[in-house]
């Protein structure tokens, strides 16, 4: 009966999570997969998703998809607003800056770019104003413990949505630490990147939605299914030794977030059956490994279109019927148990 039920189409739909990574720049490659995904599903990914987790840039993507904007719109803003957030040295004080971060000093930039794309994307908006469940992940430097924004919490509710997302985007080195109140007690706590720790957030999704909560029960794994984008996979190894305190530091952050998403995407692959996990992540090139340079917006774009020439198009494809309550086709399901086993 089970099989006659899927094959009419007639299975309920399973409990869908986007998940986002943090990469900076490098988000656009995931706003470009999530479009051609939007292609294939008819719609908004808004929609058809009941959970959206994300970090750092990918933080911003998902609240931007809560609040009801299509991936088309969004990649717009990306390719326009990231040279506001990593704006070029205009001013003598910028290029101190520049000189102080080289040397371990300073962050890059000084957060007010940032601040500024993201007020108006968000404007006034609220955690509660988001119209899907949110998880945003940061890391709170005081109690050295990955901090998870959530939009079901309650004493999140209130949190603007522009502070969260400023929280879980400041990356070491690049963006100052940022200060908030996160619970009740009213403290502030500095905040920053939550790529340091779970930089792919899905592992902490896919506990989300098994646990059991007041406002449900918890989820039977069989039937999560996750939708999970990357920002490009650098390079293996370093073909130049950093000579400044700067360039460690980089070579050092590049590895804590390159390590926690591999670990991350090979727990999640064993936590779920093969088809209802869905990782989309490309190789990139160390000339555009780099988070901050919108020069490269451009040639990010090209690479994720052709990325989905070379076999993820097809796999979209096989996704959106499973996010639509829908049998993948004939023979998909045994691909994807080849490339799991490979």
């Amino acid at each position: 009966m089970k099989n006659l039920a899927e094959s009419l189409g007639l299975r309920r739909k399973p409990y869908r999570i986007l998940t986002l990574d943090g990469g900076g720049v490098r988000g656009i490659l995931s706003v470009v997969w999530v479009e051609r995904l939007e292609h294939y599903l008819r719609g908004p990914v808004h929609a058809h998703v009941d959970l959206i987790a994300g970090t750092s840039i990918g933080a911003v993507m998902g609240c931007a998809f809560a609040m009801g904007m299509d991936a088309s719109e969004l990649r717009r803003i990306w390719a326009d607003s990231a040279a506001v957030a990593f704006a070029k040295p205009a001013s003598l004080a910028d290029h101190g800056r520049r000189w102080a971060n080289r040397v371990g000093l300073a962050a890059k930039y000084d957060g007010a770019g940032l601040e500024a794309m993201l007020r108006s994307i968000f404007g006034d908006r609220c955690m509660c104003d988001l119209n899907r469940p949110v998880l945003a992940m940061s890391y709170d430097l005081q109690t050295m413990q990955v901090h998870v924004f959530s939009s079901e919490r309650e004493d999140h509710l209130q949190l603007p949505v522009w502070e969260v997302c400023r929280a879980s985007a400041a990356a070491p080195l690049f963006f100052d630490a940022h200060s908030m109140v996160v619970d009740e007690t009213g403290a502030k706590h500095p905040l920053a990147d939550g790529g340091l720790t779970a930089n792919n957030p899905v592992v902490l999704a896919i506990s989300e939605a098994l646990r059991e909560q007041p406002s449900r029960k918890g989820i039977p794994v069989e039937d999560v299914v996750v939708a999970s984008f990357g920002t490009g996979a650098p390079p293996e190894g370093q073909h130049q030794v950093p000579r400044t305190i700067f360039g460690h530091g980089s070579a050092i952050l590049q590895a804590l977030i390159t390590g926690a998403t591999a670990s991350d995407h090979v727990t999640a692959r064993t936590m779920l059956p093969s088809h209802n996990y869905w990782r989309f992540q490309s190789a990139i090139s160390e000339r555009l490994a780099e988070m901050d340079n919108v020069d490269h917006i451009d040639d990010l774009q090209a690479l994720a279109h052709a990325y989905l020439q070379d076999g993820a198009d097809h796999r979209l494809a096989q996704l959106a019927r499973r996010m639509r309550g829908l049998p993948i086709e004939p023979g998909w399901l045994e691909r994807l148990t080849q490339r799991e086993t490979a």
